[in-house]
């Protein structure tokens, strides 16, 4: 019989042998435990980019998936290790902003941090990934330590700025945090945001374009036309038919994108 499922987030690559380390402490302690490497190819120190792309996946695995983010451009300081429940999922990241998107996307969550006490003994000042992140995985995993065991309660997280959406007068002013393969450029401007603030006919304007349309799909659009619509994040983003909105725009993350409500809807 299995154990539980460990996926793994990291910034490590493959090469150097770092994942495999982590892999190698982990299953010391829950040898019975499925691995999935959900991505190890984030750009290095990128939170944001690591964020976006945990918020794609925990919650299409089964309850009691134990999720394991490290992205840790802080490791070695005072920053706190979470230890969070979402959902009947289980959450091991830095308190940095990596778990922005999981934090919004849940319903139920439960926040703790990891006490300072659970790590392995042989401690590097540079590798909490291995000796602190995987060790108390792997004693979740096993079943031989429970949340309450390894973790006290916390009642402040660390909200970087790029999870902000604001309001601005009629409409929402949000920012580009991601750019897909396809050269799609994602927001954090999440569809209930949209909704509630400008309703279902609105106009983007990002950069030195305006007036975007939205549209439902990318079918919808002409082609090389850019537009605007909720991809499968249910977040805003801006893109091209058959072509990439990153490099016929010129736009890049951090830059500011606004929806304004539309006095009818785009045909």
């Amino acid at each position: 019989m299995s154990g539980p499922i460990v996926t793994l987030l990291t910034d490590f690559g493959t090469r150097d042998g770092y994942v495999a380390a982590m892999k190698g402490v982990l299953l010391n302690r829950a040898p019975r435990a499925t691995l999935v490497d959900a991505a190890h190819d984030i750009p290095p120190h990128d939170v944001a980019s690591a964020a976006w792309t945990l918020g794609q996946y925990w919650r299409l695995f089964p309850p009691g998936t134990i999720h394991v983010a490290v992205v840790d451009p802080d490791v070695g300081t005072a920053r706190a290790i979470l230890l969070v429940q979402a959902d009947s999922h289980v959450f091991l990241a830095p308190d940095n902003g990596l778990l922005t998107w999981v934090l919004r996307q849940a319903r139920h969550v439960v926040l703790k941090r990891l006490k300072e006490s659970v790590r392995r003994e042989e401690l590097s000042a540079t590798f909490h990934g291995r000796d602190i992140f995987a060790y108390a995985a792997g004693l979740l995993a096993a079943g031989r330590a429970s949340m309450d065991d390894l973790a006290e309660d916390i009642r402040e997280l660390v909200l970087p700025p790029w999870a902000a959406v604001e309001r601005t007068g009629e409409g929402l002013r949000g920012m580009i945090v991601h750019v897909d393969r396809f050269g799609n450029l994602i927001t954090n401007i999440q569809h209930h945001q949209a909704l509630e603030s400008v309703g279902a006919a609105f106009t983007v304007a990002a950069g030195r374009f305006a007036g975007i349309p939205a549209r439902r799909t990318y079918a919808e659009a002409k082609p090389g036309e850019l537009i605007a619509l909720f991809g499968s994040s249910e977040t805003l983003e801006l893109a091209i038919r058959d072509g990439s909105a990153a490099e016929r725009t010129g736009l890049a993350r951090g830059e500011a994108v606004i929806l304004q409500p539309s006095l009818h809807l785009e045909s």
